[in-house]
């Protein structure tokens, strides 16, 4: 069984500032993602365009990973996430990983 990577990108609607976002997610993360089984880690990283996002976390099984998502899209705690999202903007991928290099 290997890790999984699960790659999110999107869009955040008008009117959301990068510092508003920052603290959205970090709301997500710490009330939500850090609680679910499998979870490993997480990092958030910004493209050149001012609402383009992309979260990237690990997983201990694709399993958890998929679980996770649906309940984030049911659970109360991820509505102000959700609701800072332009829903047409939302790509996720679950890829399993391959290899690591530390140094």
């Amino acid at each position: 069984m290997s890790i999984i990577t699960e790659i999110v990108n999107l869009k955040t609607i008008s009117g959301i500032t990068d510092e508003e976002f920052i603290e959205i997610v970090n709301g997500l993360e710490c009330e939500f993602h850090t609680k679910q089984e499998g979870f490993m880690n997480s990092e958030l990283v910004k493209g050149n365009e001012t609402d383009n996002w992309m979260i990237i976390q690990h997983w201990k099984s694709k399993e958890e990973a998929s679980l996770a998502s649906k309940k984030m899209f049911e659970e109360k705690t991820t509505e102000r996430f959700r609701n800072a999202l332009d829903p047409q903007n939302v790509k996720i991928m679950l890829l399993p990983q391959i290899k690591i290099w530390k140094p």
